[in-house]
């Protein structure tokens, strides 16, 4: 668990990132937009507080998804998808402190294009997901799980690299909907979650079901 244990080095641009929001605090308004509609349009606000505990999150998963894979009763399995999990995790952190900063960066009056950014980074995030997802080994944290993922390590193994190649082409419809209006994308994406979601399950329940009578 070494290399795992390596990941507390992302607290090094977290601790950056707090120590800067606290500069900048006391210049913040008393509301801090928290949520966007489809159309990109703040609707929702929270107490000025908030920020630091979005600047605090991304330490509170770190410390977290290193934690818990040694609680994890196929452990041993992440020394072969570590440098995947690892990698995964990065980018999640980088997310959360993309969404810190844009919040920061609208409550200072900065007119940013939000749903640029939501698609732009949730396409990335995708594409990386869905390129180390098949390397994942059968485990109870990382990866597709599936009742009939965690009872069949073939199952495991085909349906993850099948949902790997779900995520990259959603990654990559994400990345095109950048240049459709707000709510053809919001609708063009939530229909592709769903059909990724119930083409991962349907899959993963023939494989189990052809492995079984085999």
């Amino acid at each position: 668990m070494k290399q795992l244990k390596r990941l507390y080095l992302l607290f090094i641009p977290i601790a950056v990132s707090l120590v800067i929001t606290l500069i900048l605090y006391s210049r913040l308004p008393d509301q801090i937009p928290s949520h966007w509609n489809i159309s990109g349009e703040i609707d929702s606000y929270k107490p000025r507080y908030f920020v630091i505990l979005t600047a605090l999150l991304p330490a509170l998963f770190v410390w977290l998804l290193t934690v818990i894979p040694s609680l994890d009763p196929k452990s041993e399995n992440f020394k072969q998808h570590q440098k995947a999990y690892n990698i995964t995790v990065i980018f999640v952190v980088l997310f959360i402190l993309a969404f810190h900063w844009y919040a920061i960066a609208a409550a200072l009056g900065t007119l940013l294009k939000v749903e640029y950014l939501i698609k732009s980074t949730i396409g990335i995030l995708f594409i990386i997901i869905g390129n180390y997802l098949p390397q994942a080994k059968q485990n109870y944290t990382y990866g597709i799980r599936t009742p009939w993922t965690l009872e069949n390590e073939e199952v495991w193994r085909r349906t993850s690299r099948f949902g790997g190649r779900g995520f990259v082409i959603c990654g990559f419809i994400t990345l095109i909907t950048l240049f459709l209006p707000s709510t053809a994308s919001f609708w063009i994406l939530s229909i592709s979650l769903i059909i990724l979601i119930f083409g991962i399950y349907l899959y993963s329940y023939l494989v189990y079901k052809k492995e079984e009578e085999s």
